[in-house]
């Protein structure tokens, strides 16, 4: 059985404790987790409450282990997909209540509190991770540490993944074997369609009717809560944490495929330039440089929108971007780049970009401007 449904987890749960229990677990271990979760479109098969279901389960099965209580799950995120009945909330107001809550907390006694993100992009992975490192730097008795579980999936791996992505997905693979584990009366399998090559809106890889697994997911989870839990006691005794360490492994391992120009095309007074995410994973764009025939282009006058299905299609300036205001281009899915008007015929292209906040990788090729459209590479199932 999962610890995340035992009864030493049940009897950690904040809002279940009374005054004396409360206060004895504290006293024990003064840990508090903090569920971040949203109500956000999962494909077919899986309720809008995927993302609480992930972070709230993993936390209780990592105080299981670690001591501590752990908090109801809040459903107030950012940087949702565009999709029906979504409800993405701004940055501004996840900043602050992430930042009032862990203030709460350090002024009740606890001394570590870990925030954790069942949703994983990464602008408010980053964004948690700020808020968190501004509390411990405020309050010398505090350790706030911000992550989303995809890092504790990352830690483990030792080399680039082989077949479907197993760090982190979109209802694919990985979060339906997480809800198999931990919630399996809200699975609908028989939803998705009888064929491993279908396609559904919401779901970012190959149909999890043919790849879930609730062992899988029950291992998975546990090996993700025993990570954490060794942190979290190693932090309540003082030792020093990376915090970046697991996003630098995630980019090494799990985006090995690098982006492809794949072409570019007069638009008026502009030259759009296609860039196509060839890999199993989304990519997360937190800088842009283009170089055209060896010179940069101003910033400011390049911008990236991505009008795939589940996209917002609001177009973003490459002097805009950052580690908490990124750019994804997600499985299969082709983004434009509009760059002040080239002249007719080849050119050398260059672009740089940042991945994640934490490397930088740099694509080049020769283009002709002026040649066909390029055939598009986004579908409803990137």
């Amino acid at each position: 059985m999962l610890e995340t449904v035992s009864p030493e987890a049940v009897v950690r749960r904040y809002e279940r404790l009374h005054p004396a229990e409360l206060g004895a677990l504290v006293a024990a271990a003064p840990i508090a987790w903090v569920p971040i979760g949203t109500l956000e479109h999962h494909g077919p098969h899986l309720p809008f409450g995927v993302d609480a279901f992930e972070a709230h389960g993993l936390l209780l099965a990592a105080a299981a282990r670690a001591g501590g209580v752990v908090l109801p799950p809040t459903y107030v995120a950012s940087g949702c997909l565009e999709m029906d009945f979504t409800l993405s909330f701004s940055r501004e107001l996840v900043e602050a209540q992430v930042r009032e809550t862990v203030a709460l907390l350090a002024r009740r006694g606890f001394r570590v509190v870990v925030v954790l993100t069942g949703h994983g992009p990464l602008d408010l992975v980053h964004l948690l991770k700020r808020v968190c490192a501004q509390a411990t730097a405020a309050q010398p008795q505090l350790r706030a540490y911000g992550l989303c579980w995809l890092e504790l999936n990352a830690a483990a791996m030792t080399g680039p993944e082989d077949g479907e992505p197993r760090v982190v997905d979109h209802a694919a693979l990985v979060e339906t074997s997480w809800m198999l584990a931990l919630a399996p009366e809200l699975v609908r399998l028989d939803r998705l369609a009888d064929d491993p090559e279908a396609a559904h809106a919401g779901v970012y890889g190959r149909n999890p009717r043919f790849t879930a697994s609730s062992d899988w997911g029950r291992e998975s989870v546990d090996a993700a809560a025993a990570l954490l839990a060794r942190r979290a006691s190693g932090l309540l005794a003082g030792e020093p944490l990376d915090d970046l360490a697991d996003l630098r492994r995630f980019v090494e391992c799990s985006w090995p495929e690098p982006l492809e120009l794949a072409g570019a095309q007069p638009d008026g007074e502009r030259t759009r330039l296609h860039l196509y995410n060839p890999g199993r994973a989304s990519r997360y764009l937190s800088a842009l440089q283009v170089e055209i025939d060896g010179a940069a282009v101003d910033p400011t006058r390049v911008v990236l929108t991505n009008s795939s299905p589940g996209e917002t299609g609001e177009p973003i300036a490459a002097a805009q971007l950052g580690k908490e205001c990124g750019f994804y281009v997600r499985r299969g899915q082709t983004a434009t780049l509009a760059i002040p008007a080239l002249q007719s015929g080849e050119h050398d292209v260059r672009i740089t970009v940042g991945l994640a906040g934490v490397d930088r990788l740099a694509v080049g090729r020769r283009l002709t401007v002026g040649s066909a459209p390029v055939p598009a590479h986004s579908s409803a199932n990137p």
